[in-house]
C-alpha cells in the first residue's frame, strides 16, 4: 500500500499562511521560545531548511534538510502544486 502525499511548505509562503498553517495542524505540548515560529518562517523564506506536513505525523510540523522519499503536494499561499 504506497504511502500518503506530504505536504511541503513553498519557501514563498507569506508569513500569515504559515502561522494560520502552524496555529491549526500543530499541537502545543508546552513552553516554547517566544517568537520560534517567526524563526521557522525565515529559514523557510532563506530555504535554509525544509518544511512539510507529514499525515503519518500527527499534530506536528516536520522540518529537516531532505525529504521523505514520497510524493509530494506543494502548500504556496493558498494553492496546492502536487508534484509526482
Amino acid at each position: 500500500m504506497p504511502k500518503e502525499p506530504i505536504y511541503v511548505l513553498h519557501h514563498k509562503l507569506k508569513w500569515r499562511t504559515f502561522k494560520k498553517l502552524q496555529d491549526k495542524l500543530v499541537r502545543d505540548d508546552g513552553p516554547t521560545p517566544l517568537h520560534l515560529d517567526r524563526e521557522l518562517w525565515k529559514l523557510l523564506k532563506e530555504q535554509k531548511m525544509l518544511f512539510w506536513f507529514d499525515p503519518l505525523v500527527k499534530g506536528d510540523m516536520c522540518l529537516g534538510f531532505k525529504l521523505p522519499n514520497r510524493k509530494i503536494i506543494i502548500i504556496s499561499n493558498g494553492k496546492k502544486i502536487v508534484n509526482p
